[in-house]
């Protein structure tokens, strides 16, 4: 089963401290959306609210089209996943993923075959007697997950799901989560901080900051062309540098870009590392002199100075092939189309 959601002007205080501030949010029904930001920012907060453990100050939240703001979690066709994955120790697999089944009635054999046909959607179905303290920690997430879905909510909530596990774990559960919510169709709300985590799964980013949302949609238009310099700042590494909006275009340290400027005087302007590369390119940063660089696997991360602009620090980040050395000079530059920019905060 699956529906679509609708936050609307969702807002929320504890005591003086204001958390959310009229979120207005469209999911559509079997969408993958993560709630990304750094703590405090809200996101937890608007998943709680989603799954009925709050009730918000003001708005409403809608399921399907029904208003459940008033509904309690049991009341709702929701189902929730936590970090600490909050399995009983002495059940086996099988009750545990059965164990919501049990509570809405469901007879011994229905649950059982239920659960298990959950568990081999999770690939344990060979392990439905053994206890939770017999898993690795990849495979308690599983069954987390195993016993959310056997209930067949219309909407799946996971609170920082996979942040107890470990890198390469924790990507192979990316994957899987996202084959999981493929086959199964359901709408999935995932809570997390770790950006790259948001852009190997979600369909759509969300990315909060002190209880507004600044920005929403696919992840490559978030990392390639944010709508804040919040969100261009806490979507990953990026070079941050004025610049001024001008009539002729946006001017900055290498040259001015035939470009309309968000706003006419000064600006922010972000380059994310990877734009920088050694050759040709629109935006011509020129000879630079790296200070230091360091093998990355994927890339060489170097602190790089360019001529034209002394006082500036870049980062870059360059093939893996050829690590450079301090001091060597390297003739760089950049794609327009790779420069963010922003009216000056």
């Amino acid at each position: 089963m699956t529906a679509s959601v609708t936050l609307d002007r969702i807002g929320h205080s504890f005591g003086s401290f204001r958390a959310l501030q009229s979120i207005e949010l469209e999911i559509a029904a079997g969408e993958y959306v993560t709630l990304l930001g750094p703590s405090g920012c809200g996101k937890t907060t608007l998943l709680s609210i989603l799954g009925g453990f709050l009730t918000p100050d003001q708005g409403r939240v809608l399921i399907g089209g029904r208003d459940v703001t008033a509904l309690p979690a049991a009341r709702r066709p929701t189902a929730t996943t936590f970090q600490d994955y909050a399995l009983f120790p002495h059940m086996s697999l099988r009750d545990n993923v059965g164990f919501g089944l049990r509570m809405a009635g469901v007879p011994r054999r229905e649950r059982h075959a239920r659960a298990e046909e959950k568990l081999d959607m999770v690939g344990l179905k060979h392990a439905a007697a053994a206890r939770p303290h017999e898993l690795s920690g990849g495979q308690r997430q599983r069954v987390a997950l195993a016993r959310a879905l056997a209930v067949e909510p219309d909407v799946l909530l996971l609170d920082e799901p996979l942040g107890a596990l470990d890198l390469k774990l924790r990507r192979a559960m990316q994957d899987e989560l996202k084959s999981i919510q493929r086959r199964v169709g359901t709408t999935f709300v995932h809570v997390t901080h770790d950006q790259e985590e948001a852009m190997a799964i979600a369909d759509r980013i969300v990315v909060m900051n002190a209880g507004r949302i600044e920005d929403a949609g696919p992840p490559a238009r978030i990392y390639r062309h944010p709508a804040s310099l919040f969100a261009a700042e806490f979507m990953g590494e990026t070079n941050r540098f004025a610049g001024e909006g001008r009539g002729d275009g946006i001017a900055t340290p290498f040259g001015v870009i035939d470009r309309q400027p968000p706003a006419h005087g000064p600006l922010t302007l972000c380059l994310r590392p990877e734009a920088l590369r050694p050759g040709a390119g629109s935006l011509r940063i020129g000879p630079s002199r790296v200070l230091d660089a360091a093998f990355f696997g994927t890339h060489c991360r170097a602190h790089v100075r360019p001529d034209a602009a002394p006082d500036l620090t870049l980062v870059a980040h360059l093939p893996p092939t050829d690590l450079p050395e301090p001091g060597q000079m390297l003739d760089l530059a950049a794609v327009t189309d790779d420069l963010a920019a922003f009216p000056a905060e």
